[in-house]
């Protein structure tokens, strides 16, 4: 079987090479089938043991737009999971002193409430998220940590209210902080130069203090294939655990690429990080297929190598990390077009093309989720 399962796999392989990208075979979504060859699954959540993931705006999902109207479609049907890209961030909520316009969380959390999604809520504090008052802020270094103490806690608060059907708050979880390091360094911020370098642990004593339910994680990117920035953050994690700062999961961003990480990088990634007891969030998914700027449309090759890469993500995450550590897989977008890194059309990181239309990256990332090996 294995010879014959080649054997296929290479005649796959040498067919899609030859296929122009507009003559591309698109992937199905059905499942394995019953006896009487109706799929007994067919969409991404389907096949996972987790919650997936996608990101939202309050402004698409109000929309009633034909792509609106699709991207809703999709986001009900593959996904169980939904982060607001940017409407929850500070920079859209905190309008002044004490003064928070959570109208855009406040949307999307009725929607998933309605819709019997999950919100991870993203993110408290980045330090490139900043409402311009607050970057001019003329007080005290004391007036400033306050002001800072008084966002996280009322907006972690005020996203504990809404529950769900099970009596669970709809807002399960934060980022309550993102990309604190750079590189393996503490970065420079505004944040860290208001409130020291250690402004990081209160950020989630507060929100401990806010809501004693919610799971507090840490997020940033190059966690998977980077040691040295792992390292770093294992560092953090081990120090909070050591001095019981709350903390309950680390969210890896996955911004990679069709050629990196390695399987050896995605494995010892997952390995490192699990090794905390943490929960895991494989977050902000997107693998680009143009890092070196050597292609100018999407060839069926790098589709091919992309669709791997996609599966490797799922197939190891779900292989590795321990179930009860397993918060979910988040994919950073929908269409390509979307994608904060397409570029004007230089770059094709997504699950769907712009038509919506799923690439065999979709069938990667399903089979990966499966549970089958790449």
């Amino acid at each position: 079987m294995k010879i014959i399962k080649a054997i296929v796999l290479l005649i796959l392989s040498i067919t899609l090479i030859h296929c122009s990208s507009e003559e591309m075979p698109k992937p199905s979504f059905g499942g394995p089938s019953d006896g009487d060859g109706t799929p007994s699954k067919q969409y991404l959540k389907e096949f996972a043991a987790f919650p997936v993931g996608n990101i939202v705006s309050a402004s698409k999902l109000a929309s009633s737009s034909e792509d609106n109207l699709k991207f809703k479609e999709i986001l009900l049907n593959d996904y169980n999971s939904i982060t607001a890209e940017n409407d929850m961030k500070m920079a859209n909520i905190f309008r002044g002193p004490d003064n928070y316009d959570w109208s855009d969380g406040d949307a999307i959390v009725a929607y998933a409430k309605a819709n019997g999604l999950r919100v991870h809520g993203h993110a408290l504090v980045w330090h490139s998220s900043i409402p311009g008052w607050l970057t001019n802020f003329a007080g005290t270094d004391e007036e400033f940590s306050k002001l800072i103490e008084n966002y996280i806690k009322q907006t972690v608060a005020h996203f504990a209210e809404e529950k769900d059907s099970l009596g669970n708050s709809v807002v399960a979880s934060w980022d309550v902080l993102n990309e604190y390091f750079d590189g393996t360094s503490v970065r420079s911020s505004l944040f860290s130069q208001r409130m020291g370098a250690d402004f990081h642990k209160k950020l989630f004593q507060w929100a401990r203090e806010a809501n004693s339910d919610v799971k507090l994680f840490y997020n940033d990117y190059n966690v998977i294939g980077i040691s040295s920035k792992r390292g770093a953050i294992l560092s953090m994690v081990s120090d909070f655990q050591s001095n019981n700062i709350p903390i309950d999961g680390i969210g890896a961003q996955v911004h990679i690429n069709y050629q990196w990480p390695t399987i050896t990088d995605i494995q010892n990634g997952f390995q490192e990080i699990a090794n905390t007891g943490l929960l895991i969030h494989s977050s902000e998914l997107d693998i680009t297929v143009n890092p070196n700027d050597d292609i100018s449309e999407l060839t069926a090759e790098r589709a091919i190598s992309q669709s791997v890469q996609f599966q490797r993500l799922a197939f190891y995450y779900g292989e590795i990390v321990p179930k009860n550590q397993q918060f979910g897989i988040t994919v950073w977008g929908f269409r390509d077009q979307d994608s904060w890194i397409y570029e004007g059309g230089t770059d094709w990181p997504l699950l769907y093309d712009n038509n919506f239309e799923p690439k065999p990256a979709y069938d990667g990332f399903r089979n990966g989720l499966d549970g089958q090996a790449p």
